[in-house]
């Protein structure tokens, strides 16, 4: 069955859903980014933007390989995936080194370029380079920084787990952003795109340069515990 817009009624519940969830992942994500960083709402409202986003991207992949290829959505649910999942396990992880799970998608996130390039050319589907070529190389850049934690030093580690959550979590709200404004704004691109991107970069720039202790501060005047988050021994003097 089809309807005057010519999507056939999966398609347009596929949409719905999508649609749905999509709004509220952008809703919840802002509310994440207001709430005080560590305390109950902001990890009742990150686990919420978790499903939310989960359900935006399994409904973008049904959409994108089964109803409607766009190249630039395709690549964009990549790395907003990728962003998620990598900064919950950053959360997860707490400072340890990444394991078999964190090295297999670091690995993935690396060949994922090379087999888009690859399908492109063997299908002749369009793709702006431009866009492209910048939001899978944010995908190469945080799955070889994933994989070079291996090999990094734990106490580097300890030191950035609360910034890599943060950069990774706002990184993956940027993506449905982008993607947002340029669905909705399609005679505006790439500017629809590339407005929210700067917008969300310069956001995690302020956060990184107030620093975990300015994020926020209980009334002791020491950050609280995050979600999964637990006391590390002090490190012994050098």
């Amino acid at each position: 069955m089809t309807f005057a817009a010519g999507h056939t009624t999966p398609h347009l519940v596929n949409l719905a859903v999508h649609v749905a969830f999509g709004s509220a992942a952008l809703l919840l994500g802002i509310a994440a980014i207001v709430t005080p960083k560590g305390g109950p709402t902001h990890r009742c409202v990150g686990r919420w933007f978790l499903y939310s986003i989960s359900v935006v991207l399994a409904t973008a992949l049904i959409g994108l390989l089964v109803f409607d290829f766009r190249a630039f959505l395709f690549v964009v649910t990549l790395l907003s995936f990728y962003d998620a999942f990598s900064g919950f396990r950053a959360l997860q992880l707490h400072g340890d080194r990444p394991q078999l799970a964190d090295r297999v998608m670091s690995v993935l996130a690396l060949i994922s370029p090379l087999i888009f390039f690859v399908l492109m050319r063997r299908l002749h589907l369009p793709w702006a380079p431009v866009l492209t070529y910048s939001i899978l190389g944010g995908l190469l850049a945080m799955g070889s920084y994933d994989l070079a934690r291996t090999f990094l030093p734990k106490r580097w580690l300890q030191r950035t787990w609360m910034q890599e959550h943060l950069v990774k979590m706002l990184s993956a709200y940027v993506a449905i952003s982008s993607a947002f404004a340029g669905t909705v704004f399609p005679n505006f691109m790439p500017w629809s795109a590339v407005a929210p991107t700067s917008i969300g970069y310069i956001l995690i720039i302020f956060f990184l340069a107030r620093g975990p202790a300015k994020w926020d501060r209980s009334a002791a005047g020491k950050p609280p515990l995050m979600s999964g988050e637990r006391t590390l021994p002090a490190s012994p003097a050098p």
